[in-house]
């Protein structure tokens, strides 16, 4: 299974790192490997790199009746651009 989230949908800011969240209805499709994609940045010179980092991943289980599961990571932006990104993924077997 592989999947994607809306195209520049995602915002970080240069410098700056966030924790993204997100679910397939509640139920748990076992690990997911996931990737942060740029899709564009606020400007910089056209030769400056523009990258993001995902840091850390983690799946987390809420104390609902039944549980809940939903995926989290964190993602930085070490540049010198705010980007709008998005995100890819599929199980790892």
């Amino acid at each position: 299974m592989s999947w994607s989230t809306p195209q520049s949908g995602l915002f970080v800011a240069h410098g700056q790192a966030v924790q993204v969240t997100y679910d397939f209805g509640g139920t748990y499709r076992g690990p997911q490997y996931t990737v942060a994609k740029l899709d564009r940045s606020s400007g910089g010179s056209s030769g400056e790199d523009k990258f993001l980092i995902v840091q850390w991943n983690a799946v987390v289980n809420r104390p609902t009746f039944g549980g809940y599961w939903y995926y989290a990571l964190g993602v930085s932006n070490p540049s010198s651009s705010d980007v709008w990104y998005h995100l890819e993924g599929g199980g790892v077997t």
